[in-house]
């Protein structure tokens, strides 16, 4: 009896241990398999494809991942893996399950990814050239709704609907490679295209949208991409923007303001922003600055943009000082001489530790104009006073 029980317990053990080691095991890697093409594929086989162009005949398209993928309607060039030349239809497939996409051509008016690809994340998007030779194109991403990330580059478009990626964190609009500018995250997920605009005249978000990280080169008009709904965002960076309002409504996590070269005049009325720890703003003209709760150190070292009006809520002292006194003047040339142009005209200064010596250091560099500048009454000492008076301005105590 005993012998049976042990020999019972010694297959028991046996078993386990198989099993164990089947569970273990790995599972077997599917190789994946360089690209191929279908150029014989008819219109009506590449119109069914995850992604379809409409291009000229005879046309240059380039697609990557080399692998991975089923090229229709198109020859592969012999020295080139990324480079097809696109038949007499004009139309070119792209059929594959790929975490990742690159799609450059210069004269597609319609890219359509229309048909569902769970496994595609990452999009780009993008001309050949700076710009795309299309007069228009459009883009129809109703099937890719698993993006996370999205480049589109050098096109000129009407519209570009994105309510369908609601999963999109990453959104690139355009470039001018801000890897320069140390945008490590948008970088290392969707790369860093030269400079290179895109024209578009609105974007459609979704309502609830998880986007984190913006950087674009397209002169969006106001209301026309709503960046006062970005709920989640967290860096925002920018060329030559033409938004008439930068304000971030709802983005009470936003780390990094990054913008140069607008176009006109920006209000740049940021509000309660607690997380906010560095303003860029180059080669900009401001008609007002508002940063409310936002302490951090450097918060301000970058920015070289002129306000009209500066109201600073709980930020660091230095900071602001620092600030109005790089920006409160600007100067211009005329002829062999320099003239010095006065520009904020109204400072507000509120739950800040600042110091008569500070106070004093700032009015320093305010131009002789008629402004006004508020801050606590025990702050309006005789010399604050007289300093003010000096450059034409008056104080007003909060």
């Amino acid at each position: 009896m005993k012998k049976s029980l042990a020999l019972l317990a010694l297959a028991s053990l046996v078993i386990g241990t198989t099993s164990c080691r089947k569970k273990d095991e790995p599972k077997p890697v599917v190789p994946v398999l360089p690209n191929t093409i279908d150029a014989s594929a008819d219109a009506a086989t590449i119109k069914n494809a995850q992604a379809v162009l409409t291009v000229q005949a005879n046309s240059i398209v380039y697609i990557s991942p080399k692998k991975g993928l089923n090229i229709l309607g198109a020859t592969m060039d012999k020295s080139d893996s990324t480079k097809f030349t696109v038949g007499p239809s004009g139309l070119l497939g792209i059929n594959g399950n790929v975490e990742m996409l690159t799609i450059q051509s210069d004269d597609a008016t319609e890219i359509s990814l229309s048909k569902p690809s769970s496994q595609l994340k990452r999009l780009r998007i993008l001309s050949k050239s700076r710009n795309a030779s299309a007069a228009k194109t459009t883009i129809d991403l109703s099937g890719a709704t698993e993006l996370e990330g999205l480049l589109v580059a050098g096109y000129t478009m009407d519209l570009l609907d994105l309510t369908k990626q609601t999963k999109l964190r990453y959104l690139a609009l355009g470039g001018f490679n801000w890897k320069n500018y140390s945008f490590t995250e948008m970088t290392k997920f969707l790369g860093s295209p030269n400079e290179m605009s895109t024209n578009i005249e609105e974007v459609k978000l979704p309502a609830n949208n998880v986007i984190e990280y913006i950087a674009g080169r397209t002169p969006f008009q106001s209301g026309k991409f709503d960046i006062d709904n970005l709920p989640k965002l967290k860096k925002f960076f920018w060329q030559t923007p033409a938004f008439a309002n930068l304000t971030f409504a709802k983005s009470q996590d936003l780390e990094i303001l990054f913008a140069t070269a607008p176009w006109g005049k920006l209000n740049a009325d940021l509000g309660n922003k607690p997380k906010l720890k560095d303003i860029t703003l180059y080669n900009a003209n401001l008609s007002k600055l508002a940063v409310s709760n936002a302490t951090a150190v450097n918060l301000l070292k970058d920015s070289s943009a002129p306000a009209e009006v500066v109201e600073f809520d709980n930020i660091d002292p230095a900071q602001a000082v620092s600030y109005i006194k790089r920006t409160a003047v600007t100067t211009k040339k005329e002829g062999s001489s320099t003239v010095t142009i006065p520009v904020t005209k109204s400072i507000t200064l509120k739950n800040m530790s600042l110091t008569e010596a500070q106070i004093l250091d700032l009015i320093s560099g305010l131009g002789a104009t008629n402004g006004t500048l508020k801050v606590k009454a025990d702050l309006l000492t005789t010399a604050v006073k007289a300093a003010l008076t000096a450059k034409g301005w008056t104080g007003s105590s909060l």
